[in-house]
């Protein structure tokens, strides 16, 4: 492994237009965001409207999650079968038709459009789930191992600026031209983010159809286990996994609407501001957090940034000042997003190429495995607890979380990112 990245990174010099291929990756991720943030805002509005079920809203954020956990594996081995860039090309693509489908549904088959959204979303979280493992499959050789760090805090500036764009555009989009147009849109930002990616630029000692070469006679379920032996194998990044693995079983971010009008008693207004204060410190700290966390140990970032966030969720549960919860937000997100930069670097510099994918996909599987049912659990939690107690078992949990990464001596010989 070592020297297949020595390899790497002595021919970083000899890539060709790396800026162009920076430019290409944060857009191509901010379109795919942008039109995944339309769409899902949009169905969401449109199912809770038409049908009055608030559980038939839920039940699209969960499907999200059951998808992860289940069909992530899987996709991980197809993207290390595959050209990863031809991987991304095609989930786009697909992506695009999906909202076709969804005009084809509005205008012919109004009296099933439950069921065409329902079944909608899981293909379109399917196809999602090809982008990451395929683009961290992908980075080192447009950009080179040096500057993964640096991009992958561009990458979550990206990610928080676009969702942000997106909420705010479906909206806007839904009261001027209607469902159909909003499916449109989607459509035409999808394909053209599939376009940006067939710009992207790989070395010339490389040809796309040469970055993996794979024979069919192997076995599928082979390679899956290959995967988990590679994740095994790696005592840091299981750590981390398993990590983020028990902090997902408080996962409580969607309770924080509930806590602010119950106990803060903020209106429509205050939290929509709220939310902005996350996205915007969000973008800020993904700008340098790159450059901040190469020159810090991973083990002191990874495991300080949970603990202080988990604080701020503890201390969020006693207050009642808006000041005060505002404030708390903006810690929390900060030290998420250097939490995050570090563990994405990490499963991109730490897995050999040729198991990328596989590993990254078992790791979100493995990540989320407890969110669907955590999802419900906390839902209806909140309807008969006070909503304080929730974030204080919550925030004591990830805060035992945060220590993981003290007790393995693999994360702690951890140089740098």
């Amino acid at each position: 492994m070592e020297t297949q990245m020595n390899s790497v990174k002595q021919r970083e010099r000899d890539i060709p237009h790396v800026k162009r291929n920076i430019y290409l990756i944060l857009s191509s991720t901010a379109l795919g965001n942008i039109a995944d943030a339309i769409y899902t805002l949009s169905i969401s509005w449109y199912i809770l409207e038409h049908t009055g079920s608030a559980f038939l809203t839920a039940t699209i954020t969960a499907i999200t999650y059951i998808t992860n956990v289940f069909a992530g594996p899987f996709v991980g081995v197809i993207v290390d079968r595959t050209n990863p860039k031809t991987a991304m090309q095609k989930a786009y693509i697909i992506m695009a038709l999906i909202g076709l489908f969804m005009v084809f549904s509005y205008v012919f088959l109004i009296d099933y459009i439950v069921f065409s959204v329902m079944a909608m979303v899981i293909i379109n979280d399917l196809a999602q789930s090809f982008i990451f493992p395929s683009r961290n499959r992908l980075l080192p050789r447009l950009i080179g191992v040096k500057r993964i760090a640096e991009v992958t805090g561009y990458l979550s500036s990206a990610n928080n600026t676009s969702s942000l764009i997106g909420n705010a555009l479906a909206g806007f989009l839904l009261s001027i031209i209607g469902f159909v147009g909003v499916m449109l849109t989607h459509t035409v930002l999808f394909l053209f983010a599939a376009l940006l990616i067939s710009w992207l630029v790989l070395p010339k000692t490389e040809k796309p159809q040469q970055i993996h070469k794979v024979t069919i006679e192997r076995n599928y379920w082979n390679e899956f286990l290959e995967g988990v032996k590679v994740l095994r194998g790696h005592s840091a990044l299981l750590t981390l996994t398993l990590m983020n693995m028990g902090t997902n079983i408080v996962s409580i971010g969607y309770l924080y609407m509930v806590i602010l009008i119950k106990q803060y008693n903020a209106v429509a207004f205050q939290f929509g501001l709220f939310e902005a204060t996350g996205v915007a410190v969000a973008i800020i700290t993904g700008l340098f957090a790159g450059k901040v966390t190469k020159r810090i140990k991973p083990v002191v970032i990874l495991s300080s940034a949970q603990i202080i966030a988990s604080l701020c969720m503890i201390f969020f549960g006693m207050g009642d000042r808006l000041v005060f919860a505002f404030i708390l937000f903006a810690i929390q997100t900060f030290f998420s997003v250097l939490q995050a930069v570090v563990f994405g670097t990490l499963l991109i510099t730490l897995v050999e190429p040729q198991y990328r994918a596989r590993v990254d996909s078992l790791v979100v599987s493995i990540s989320a495995v407890a969110m669907p049912a955590t999802i419900f659990l906390g839902g209806y939690l909140a309807d008969v607890l006070p909503i304080k107690y929730i974030f204080y078992v919550a925030g004591s949990w990830s805060l035992l979380m945060g220590f993981t990464p003290l007790f393995s001596k693999d994360v702690r010989q951890l140089k740098s990112i």
